[in-house]
C-alpha cells in the first residue's frame, strides 16, 4: 500500500510539473531530451512499447549503444506523410535514465499518372486510374516541443503501468 502511495505521489508531481519556457522558447532543444527515473532495462522496454503504440514500426534496435530507429507513415487523402525518429539512450545512475529523441519528415503528394491519345497529329493527355505515384513536396526536422512532448508523456504513461504490473 505503500508503495502505491509513493509511486502515486511520484506521478502526480511528475506529470504537473511542466518544461521551464525559458528552455523551451531559447531555441537549445531541451524539449527533446530528458531523464526519466526507471533503470535503462525499463526504459528500453518502454521505449519499444511506446513506439508499437505510436504505430511506428522499429527499425533498429542497438541496445548495447543506445539507439532505436523507428518510421510511422500518416496518410491523408492526397498525401502521406513519413516519420522517422532516432531515439538515444543510457544510464545516467542505477535508477536514473537519460533519453533523447531526432525526427524528421517527408511528405509525399499524389500525383496521378497520364497517358496520351491522339490523332492527326494532335495528342491529349489522359488520367490513368490506379497508377498513382509520389512526388516529395517537403522535408525536415520536427522543431514543435508539443510533439516531443506527446512522445514523453506517452512513454511515461507506459513505464508508470509497468511499474504498476510490478507491484
Amino acid at each position: 500500500m505503500k508503495k502505491i502511495v509513493l509511486l502515486s505521489v511520484f506521478l502526480v508531481n511528475f506529470l504537473m510539473a511542466e518544461p521551464s519556457a525559458e528552455a523551451i522558447n531559447q531555441g537549445n532543444e531541451s524539449y527533446k531530451q530528458r531523464e526519466v527515473m526507471c533503470s535503462l532495462d525499463e526504459l528500453f522496454e518502454g521505449l519499444k512499447k511506446t513506439l508499437m503504440q505510436s504505430k511506428m514500426n522499429i527499425v533498429t534496435v542497438t541496445k548495447e549503444n543506445g539507439v532505436i530507429t523507428a518510421k510511422g507513415d500518416q496518410y491523408n487523402e492526397d498525401t502521406i506523410t513519413e516519420i522517422t525518429v532516432s531515439i538515444s539512450f543510457k544510464a545516467v545512475g542505477s535508477n536514473t535514465s537519460s533519453v533523447g529523441m531526432i525526427a524528421s519528415y517527408n511528405v509525399m503528394e499524389k500525383k496521378a499518372n497520364t497517358g496520351q491519345i491522339g490523332f492527326a497529329g494532335i495528342t491529349l493527355p489522359i488520367p490513368v486510374p490506379l497508377t498513382g505515384r509520389y512526388a516529395m513536396i517537403g522535408s525536415g526536422h520536427i522543431d514543435e516541443s508539443s510533439w516531443y512532448q506527446g512522445f514523453y508523456n506517452s512513454l511515461d504513461k507506459v513505464l508508470f503501468e509497468e511499474k504498476m504490473k510490478s507491484l
